[in-house]
This record gives structure tokens, sequence and C-alpha cells, in this order.
């Protein structure tokens, strides 16, 4: 799915807020995390259900796609991995890079701290104090975190303000129509219908008793993209695609200045 969470929910019969998905982070890096061992149900609104393993949260550089070693090593500066879950991609960040992650789980900032890293509770939008970088990570597929046609401003502009001179957004997205099975592709005419982009998402997570609130993400082909950030200060530089899977790595910088009209003496 991603590296980012939903914000924490009130779980069925609960009256406080339960971080459903720190606990499935804190349960597999206490177990040790291993394939097969704890799982999260994904849930379309349509319906259509899938099964995510924490594994993968916790996997190594050799077991990421191509596309996120690339942006591993194409971070520069300062760098702030946003959605950072457990750490996976800032443990592979070394040298003499500076990195801080936000993640709005308290539960996987706490995993991640427990690793020794830099983190702390934080959204795209909501960032808190944390000052100004000149790398931007969304990876793990968080350049889903735009959400909707109607929230990506928001969400460049949030960026925008992250960022130093010259900086840059290194991002993971999903490709909706690679390999579309006949499923997804009649969620992409229903999106349609209902005056959204054909891979925006509405959807929710379930880890043992707990279920999320509804939120948003948005999986989007490098052309919607650059539609997306018209008028935003940024510019898509270039796009690197990994297997047949459809993720792909976004880079992306602030456009350039326009010049300014001469005017009339």
């Amino acid at each position: 799915m991603h590296d980012a969470c939903p914000m924490p929910a009130t779980g069925r019969g609960e009256t406080t807020p339960h971080d459903g998905y720190g606990a499935l982070l804190r349960d597999a890096y206490e177990a040790g995390p291993r394939r097969g061992r704890h799982l999260q149900v994904i849930e379309r609104d349509d319906g259509f259900v899938s099964v995510e393993d924490a594994y993968r949260y916790f996997t190594r550089p050799d077991e990421w796609l191509a596309c996120e070693r690339q942006a591993v090593a194409l971070a520069k500066g300062r760098v702030l991995d946003i959605g950072c879950a457990a750490g996976r991609h800032m443990l592979a960040l070394t040298g003499d890079r500076e990195v801080v992650g936000i993640d709005p789980s308290p539960g996987a900032v706490a995993v991640a701290r427990a690793q020794g890293l830099d983190v702390r509770i934080g959204t795209v939008t909501e960032p808190g104090e944390i000052g100004t970088f000149d790398t931007l990570m969304l990876l793990g597929g968080n350049l889903g975190l735009l959400g909707s046609r109607e929230h990506a401003p928001t969400v460049l502009g949030s960026l925008t303000r992250l960022s130093r001179p010259g900086a840059r957004i290194l991002a993971i997205g999903h490709d909706p129509y690679t390999g579309a099975t006949a499923e997804h592709r009649a969620y992409h005419a229903r999106n349609l219908e209902l005056n959204r982009m054909p891979g925006h998402i509405r959807m929710r997570v379930r880890y043992k008793a707990w279920t999320s609130d509804w939120f948003d993400r948005l999986m989007l082909a490098p052309d919607e993209l650059r539609e997306l950030l018209t008028g935003s200060g940024w510019r898509l530089d270039n796009v690197t695609y990994s297997g047949p899977v459809g993720f792909w790595l976004a880079e992306m910088t602030g456009a350039e200045t326009p010049a300014p009209v001469p005017r009339a003496c």
C-alpha cells in the first residue's frame, strides 16, 4: 500500500482513539519482522479488499523496488522522509545527510525512534516546526498523499513551505493503468462518474479489532502529475518506472522563476 498511515481513528467499541497501524508496526518489530506474520486488511469503498504484509515496512534495500534505491541515492543535503513509517528508507541514508522523518502514527514513530532515527509526529500538511529541507522524500507509494485533484494544491503548497531554494521532491507513485484488471478498470469508470480522477482511491485499513476512518489516496500516471503541478511552482523533471507493477519515481524541482515583464518607460 504505502508507508504512511491514516490518522488514528476510533476502533469499534472504543471510546478513545486507537493507533491500530502503529500497533501493527510495533507487533511486527517486537516479534522480529518476518513475512506473513502480521497482516492488515485494505478495504476500498466499492468493497474490493486486499491484504498487506507488515514485513514490507522493514525490508532491506536489496528487497526494494529499483526506483526506491534510486531515490535514496539521489537524496542530498538535509532530507525529510514524509510518511516514514518504521523508517526503512531513513536507515539507508548514510553519510553527511541530516535526515528527519514524520509520520502521524505514534506507534510508527516509536518503532522508528527505537532504531535510533529522528522521527516526529506530523503529516504532509501539518508537519510541525521542523524547518526546511534540500530533499523531500515521499517513498513507498507516498505520492498518493496528494489525495485527490482538489487536495493536491494544499499538499504541494506545504511541500513548498518545507523547501529550501533548489530543493527536490523524490516521490514514488503508482500508475493505476499499468496491468489494471477488470475490477480496477470498473473502479476507474466509477470514479469518472463521481467526477474524480480515475486513480482516486477511497479506502480504510483494518488490523485485529481496529478499523481506520476512510481516507483518500491518489494513484496517477506521470502526465496526470504534470497537470496537477501546473501553477504549483514544481516541475516534473524525470520519471523512472520499476518493473511491471506500475510503481515509478518522480523527480521534481522548483520551476524556474519567470523572467520579469519589462515595464514601458
